[in-house]
C-alpha cells in the first residue's frame, strides 16, 4: 500500500471537467493533477496558473505522458467509450463521465477492455455517495415502510438551453446528461434489475434537436415500479416532491431538504376481512383505524467516503469499487429501453464529429 498522491489528467474543462472533477480534486492532499486537456487556450493557461501543470489540445497526446496514473473523462457525452478505450489501452486507469456510453454495446466493450488491460474503470454515478442517497436507502432497509413497491421520482423546471447538451451529435438531450443519476438510485432502491419499461420523450423549450422532457414507467425484476419524470419545460413554481417511497406499511414523502414519513405496525393493526354482502349504510370503507405515525426528518445521513476517496483507496489500498462499471451496465440499459418506447424522432448517433468541451 502506497500514501503517494495519484496523478491525473483531466481531459475536458468545461462545466463537469472544471467544475466537478477540478473541484473535487484540487483540495485533496491525495490527488494531484498533472496533465489537462482541452481545445479552448484560456482554459489551458487557467488550469497551468493553477496547477503548474502540463497542458494539451488532444487526449493522443496527453496519453504518452508517463506520469499520468488516471485519466478524468469529461468530454462530450458521445466521446465518452472511444476516449475511455484509447486511454485503458495507454495504460491509464480511467474516470470516465455519466453517461457512461451511448449504448449497451458501447458499455460492454469499455468493460471489455478494462478487463483486458487490468486497469480500473470509475464511472461517475457519484451520487450514490450523497448523503440523500444514503437517507432515503436506509429507511428503506429499515424496514419501517414495509416491503417497498413504488418508487416517484420528479425533477421538474424550466430552461431553454442552447448549449452543446442540446444536440444528438453530442450525445446531449435530458435522458443521457441528467437522468443516469435519478435512473441509477432508483435502481438501487429497487433491488433488482429494470424487467419493463414504457418511455416518453419530448421537445419543449430549448434550442437544438434533442429532447427536454422525459417521462418513464418501469418495472423491477421484483415487481417494484417507477415513475420518473425529469424536465427542463415545466414551470411548477414550488415541486410537489422529489422522491416518493411506496411501501405496504407506509409512505415517504422528500422535498431534496426534508423527509416526511408516514407509518403504521402492521402488527398493531387491526385484522381486516372482507365482507362479501350489502354494503352497511350505503357506504364504501368502515370504521377501520390504523395506528397511523408520522415523522420529519433531515434527508440526510453519515456518509464514509466520497467518490475520489474511493479512487484512491481502490488504486493505492486494494480496496472494492463502490460504483462497479457493470452495475452502471444497467444504467445505459435502461436508457436505451426508453429511447425504445418513445416516439420522439431524436436518435443518438455514436460516430458523429466532437464538439468543443
Amino acid at each position: 500500500m502506497s500514501s503517494e498522491p495519484i496523478r491525473y489528467a483531466v481531459v475536458g474543462l468545461g462545466r463537469a471537467g472544471w467544475d466537478i472533477h477540478v473541484k473535487s480534486l484540487r483540495d485533496r492532499a491525495d490527488a494531484k493533477i498533472v496533465a489537462v486537456v482541452d481545445p479552448v487556450q484560456e482554459r489551458r493557461d487557467e488550469a497551468a496558473v493553477a496547477f503548474g501543470c502540463k497542458t494539451y489540445t488532444s487526449l493522443s497526446r496527453v496519453l504518452k505522458q508517463s506520469d499520468i496514473e488516471v485519466v478524468v473523462i469529461a468530454t462530450p457525452s458521445v466521446m465518452h467509450c472511444s476516449d475511455t478505450k484509447k486511454s485503458l489501452k495507454a495504460g491509464k486507469h480511467v474516470v470516465v463521465e455519466k453517461p457512461m456510453a451511448m449504448s449497451v454495446a458501447e458499455a460492454d466493450s469499455m468493460i471489455r477492455v478494462a478487463n483486458e488491460t487490468g486497469k480500473k474503470l470509475f464511472v461517475h454515478q457519484n451520487y450514490r455517495f450523497f448523503p440523500e442517497f444514503h437517507h432515503l436507502k436506509g429507511v428503506i432497509e429499515s424496514g419501517i415502510l414495509g416491503r417497498l413497491y413504488h418508487i416517484r421520482y420528479s425533477l421538474i423546471n424550466f430552461s431553454r438551453r442552447n448549449d452543446w447538451q442540446t444536440l444528438v451529435r453530442n450525445g446531449g438531450g435530458v435522458l443521457n446528461n441528467t437522468c443516469p443519476h435519478s435512473i441509477d438510485q432508483a435502481i438501487q432502491f429497487a433491488g433488482a434489475p429494470i424487467k419493463d419499461c414504457l418511455g416518453d420523450l419530448q421537445q419543449i423549450a430549448s434550442a437544438g434537436d434533442v429532447e427536454d422532457h422525459v417521462k418513464a414507467l418501469m418495472r423491477a425484476e421484483n415487481g417494484v415500479t417507477i415513475d420518473m419524470e425529469v424536465s427542463s419545460a415545466q414551470n411548477l413554481g414550488t415541486a410537489p416532491y422529489k422522491w416518493v417511497l411506496s411501501g405496504t406499511c407506509g409512505t415517504l414523502v422528500m422535498d431534496g431538504a426534508k423527509s416526511t414519513i408516514r407509518w403504521f405496525d402492521p402488527q398493531a393493526a387491526p385484522p381486516l376481512e372482507v365482507v362479501d354482502g350489502p354494503a352497511a349504510d350505503r357506504k364504501y370503507g368502515n370504521a377501520d383505524k390504523l395506528p397511523w405515525q408520522e415523522k420529519t426528518v433531515d434527508a440526510t445521513a453519515p456518509v464514509s467516503c466520497n467518490f475520489y476517496d474511493n479512487v484512491f483507496g481502490v488504486i493505492r489500498r486494494g480496496e472494492p469499487q463502490v460504483i462497479t462499471s457493470e452495475s452502471v451496465r444497467e444504467v445505459i440499459r435502461v436508457i436505451a429501453l426508453i429511447r425504445k418506447g418513445t416516439r420522439f424522432p431524436g436518435k443518438v448517433t455514436t460516430n458523429a464529429p466532437a464538439a468543443s468541451v
